[in-house]
């Protein structure tokens, strides 16, 4: 099924934007009269006719609503430090988006290599994911941030749920497989904020920061894991456990 995305919707009427409306005309050679499909990232699949074209824009008709099947049993905020390679953070946003999150927010730490994001780049990977995974809920990828500026704010102070950080540094930690097991939901979801910090680790002051400001820290067990392989690993626990 070719997916496609917009929110610019105003009753049985929507447009795709210039960059969706090229890849439906250009690319995939759709015509006015041509029955598409498109999500509007909050969980709604619609089908559509492409009633005309005016300039680069493609205006649809929509014909059927509903909501689409990839509602989760758990509310998920990831805060990954980006990666020294870009790449291999942008692998992470496709997985996390494959999986299922809510938020990502990429974090600045004391020991990261890479302090600069544009988020622009990252949302067309996080909307090529969804595309292609057939997802309908678009996960909100936020600026990035100093860890001690994120630590602090009123986001994390509110959230209500588990809020995890992952470190190498010493100390005793709990599983995180057996936290999310015995997370207790809120509302009827799983609720979890899980950090993960850059390749030189988060630093003693940062950790102990992040447990002053009500975070546990766990352990993935013995492996040693890149940034992205401890990020998408910690999205694939709490996504089957909830399952369970």
């Amino acid at each position: 099924m070719e997916l496609f995305y917009t929110n610019n919707i105003s009753g049985a009427e929507a447009q795709l934007d210039e960059q969706e409306s090229t890849h439906c005309l250009k690319v995939l050679r759709h015509r006015p009269g041509d029955n598409i499909v498109f999500t509007d990232g909050c969980g709604y699949l619609y089908n559509a006719q492409i009633s005309y074209v005016t300039g680069k824009i493609c205006h649809l008709t929509i014909t059927d609503k509903k909501k689409w099947g990839d509602e989760r049993p758990y509310y998920l905020h990831i805060a990954v430090a980006p990666t020294k390679n870009l790449d291999r953070y942008e692998w992470f946003l496709e997985k996390a988006v494959e999986f299922g999150v809510d938020e990502i927010t990429p974090v600045i730490g004391e020991h990261s290599e890479r302090r600069i994001f544009k988020t622009e780049r990252g949302e067309r990977v996080i909307m090529s994911a969804l595309k292609q995974s057939l997802k309908s809920v678009l996960p909100r990828l936020n600026q990035p941030v100093e860890l001690s500026k994120f630590l602090k704010s009123e986001e994390v102070s509110a959230f209500e749920g588990a809020r995890l950080i992952g470190h190498c540094n010493d100390g005793e930690k709990r599983e995180l497989t057996t936290i999310i097991d015995n997370l207790a939901p809120v509302e009827g979801k799983k609720r979890a904020m899980i950090l993960i910090g850059p390749e030189g680790d988060f630093s003693p002051a940062e950790v102990e920061l992040a447990l002053k400001n009500g975070f546990r820290d766990f352990t993935m067990g013995e492996s040693r894991f890149r940034v992205e392989t401890a990020a998408v690993a910690a999205i694939s626990a709490i996504y089957f456990l909830s399952r369970r």
